[in-house]
């Protein structure tokens, strides 16, 4: 009887294995017929403030939305109650009561809001979606993607992008310690994409198309810029052009780095033509096996001689790249297959007539300087368990 309780489970178990494998398959080859390639916006020209503080990015953005007359559109991949996201909710609470129109589009799995909280937004006038739902026939694949995009615009004036979302965690009151990130705020031409960008999502997730919206400005502001959009399609490919572009140097930036090999390929080229490779990544981690996926690409980058350095700080959850003092990427994507292949994101491509390549540079090396630098004598180090570890990570790598 016990043998045949086991030989089932044991079956179930193999089973159930299979139908994830041929979900997730059948569902990326149907994600990859459908989606829309990446798009980059036509080159815009605004006003923009680089933040790096979770508790001055949280200042100014209650502070812009607490000012709004027409509306706030927000989406966000995390928000969490209580703490700060209560806080938050309770502002658009408040400005929805007023009469200022508020769109909330949060990520299924992303954000847990409990029901309650949600029929409250409702009841307050709060238009409150969902992206990304799980959807039938490839459930598992579905349900693997997100929305990791964190948009929000105030009356068409004021926008904001970048890595922040919505949790104590953000503010240095977590386990993990000081939170460091990069978030845009900007205001002038961009704001026409970003609105076209989030009405687009909050469609797509089912919401109802605004009436009588405040039109975003079109007014042009100092610092050349654009837009890129990407859905698990083409961001790769972009981001490629870019580093076979590189003469002297390239700085990466990132919580993740499990790149694929497509990307690992085009970093170990670049550095293999003499462009000085730093690459910067938190020595905490916020996730299970993503550190340990890492690792599996680590030797090789040593043997190229690109520089590897954990951020000791406290958690570095930044996204930047920086390539020879005339290009910057800040955003949303990490460098990771999840980024490149699954998730809804989107970045900002600075460009070298304005202040901000020059900005992010700065303080992306600032980050480097306090951090510790990562020898081949440190992966000999690592002990089986770790080593076994990596193993497993990399095997279940397209789903970290």
């Amino acid at each position: 009887m016990f043998t045949t309780i086991v030989i089932t489970i044991i079956a179930l178990l193999l089973l159930l294995a299979i139908w994830f494998i041929i979900d997730f398959r059948l569902g990326r080859k149907r994600h990859q017929q459908q989606a829309s390639t990446a798009k980059m916006f036509p080159m815009r020209h605004s006003e923009t403030e680089l933040i790096k503080d979770g508790r001055r990015f949280f200042q100014r953005l209650f502070t812009d939305i607490e000012q709004a007359q027409d509306h706030v559109h927000t989406s966000v991949f995390i928000i969490k109650e209580p703490g700060i996201g209560a806080q938050l909710l309770a502002l658009l609470e408040r400005k929805a009561r007023d009469g200022v129109k508020v769109r909330l589009l949060v990520d299924r799995f992303g954000s847990r809001l409990a029901t309650a909280t949600i029929h409250r937004l409702k009841r307050s006038g709060i238009s409150f979606a969902y992206a990304h739902k799980p959807k039938f026939p490839f459930i598992f694949y579905s349900a693997n993607r997100r929305y990791h995009r964190k948009i929000t615009v105030v009356d068409g004036k004021i926008a904001y992008l970048g890595g922040f979302n919505v949790g104590d965690e953000y503010v240095g009151k977590d386990k993990l310690g000081y939170w460091r990130d990069y978030h845009v705020r900007m205001e002038k031409e961009i704001i026409t994409d970003l609105q076209e960008t989030f009405l687009d999502d909050w469609a797509e997730a089912g919401g109802a198309p605004p009436a009588n919206l405040m039109p975003a400005s079109t007014e042009q502001g100092p610092e050349p810029m654009q837009l890129l959009a990407s859905e698990g399609l083409g961001y790769a490919d972009e981001l490629i052009k870019w580093f076979d572009s590189a003469e002297n140097y390239v700085l990466i930036a990132s919580p993740y780095y499990v790149p694929g090999r497509q990307i690992q390929d085009a970093i170990i080229n670049m550095a293999k033509r003499g462009v000085k490779v730093d690459i910067l990544l938190p020595q905490k981690k916020d996730h299970p096996l993503v550190k340990d996926a890492a690792f599996a690409y680590f030797e090789e980058l040593l043997q190229a001689k690109c520089n590897i350095h954990e951020y000791i700080t406290g958690f570095f959850h930044g996204k930047a790249i920086v390539i020879d003092g005339h290009f910057a990427n800040i955003g949303s994507a990490k460098v990771d297959k999840r980024s490149f292949f699954l998730n809804d994101e989107l970045d900002l491509f600075f460009h070298q007539q304005g202040e901000m390549v020059t900005t992010a540079e700065a303080i992306v090396r600032n980050d480097m300087q306090a951090a510790k630098q990562i020898t081949m004598q440190d992966l000999e180090n690592r002990t089986w368990f770790e080593k076994a570890k990596t193993k497993f990570a990399t095997w279940i790598s397209d789903l970290l």
